[in-house]
């Protein structure tokens, strides 16, 4: 049987998008819930991995959409349970926030378009060690990760956001950027930036622009981290089986 991974939509604009095809390439089953469409936010349960999107709304906004709690109580619950697990953007706001980091609203310039990240102390990294010293990504966000969680590794920074990627404990991670998402995808977020911020028109459609440009090195580079992820759920999956079948033998 396939591991199934869980993936939590905040946001129906936000999907899995890319990193769908290639997590069911490499050997994955997916599980999505949309709590924005009062679909509830489970327990881990049975779900060999987890992955928590991006939206529109910011991490703290629990007034509005009081299921955050619910995605915190997961995430908390699988970086107990060392069940591997992904927030991207958004999701990786509410890794740093459920875990004891700080997140803040609004705070500096956006970071919109293709970013080069610098990458350090991921050689032992599962999700990161098969990537150089740099890779590209997709940015679009207006928040901060103010400060990781105590103990978390800090995997990657860029020039305007220190933390971009990290991880707590064995298996969870937050990334700030967007490694899911495609051109075509993209270009509706930023239209939806244009309508918001019209005085911004001319350098959104640049930073667009350059994202197209850079796509394929984007693609590649997140490509690797999707089959990464797949690999360490697997991994877990057949260490928990491992441990059934010999806890069965023991009785």
């Amino acid at each position: 049987m396939r591991p199934t991974v869980l993936v939590v939509q905040p946001d129906p604009r936000v999907g899995l998008d890319r990193f769908e095809a290639w997590l069911r390439q490499s050997g994955v089953d997916l599980d999505v819930v949309r709590p924005y469409d009062d679909e509830v936010v489970p327990e881990v349960g049975e779900h060999d991995g987890i992955i928590v999107l991006g939206g529109y709304m910011n991490a703290l906004d629990d007034e509005h959409y009081p299921w955050l709690t619910n995605i915190r109580a997961l995430i908390r619950d699988a970086a107990a349970t060392d069940v591997p697990t992904l927030g991207i953007c958004l999701g990786g706001q509410l890794v740093a926030d459920a875990l004891g980091g700080q997140v803040t609203v609004g705070d500096g310039p956006s970071e919109i378009g293709a970013v080069r990240l610098d990458l350090t102390d991921t050689d032992d990294d599962p999700l990161f060690c098969e990537s150089g010293p740099s890779i590209l990504v997709a940015e679009h966000h207006y928040d901060r990760i103010a400060r990781l969680p105590d103990g978390a590794q800090l995997l990657a920074s860029s020039d305007r956001y220190e933390n971009q990627a990290f991880r707590v404990g064995r298996a969870v991670w937050g990334v700030q950027f967007h490694p899911e998402v495609s051109p075509g995808r993209f270009e509706r977020w930023v239209a939806d930036s244009r309508t918001a911020a019209p005085d911004d028109a001319d350098r959104l459609t640049a930073a667009f622009a350059d994202l197209v440009a850079n796509d394929a090195l984007i693609e590649s580079d997140s490509a690797v981290l999707a089959r990464r992820f797949a690999d360490v759920v697997r991994t877990h999956r057949h260490a928990r089986a491992s441990a059934s079948v010999g806890a069965g033998a023991e009785r």
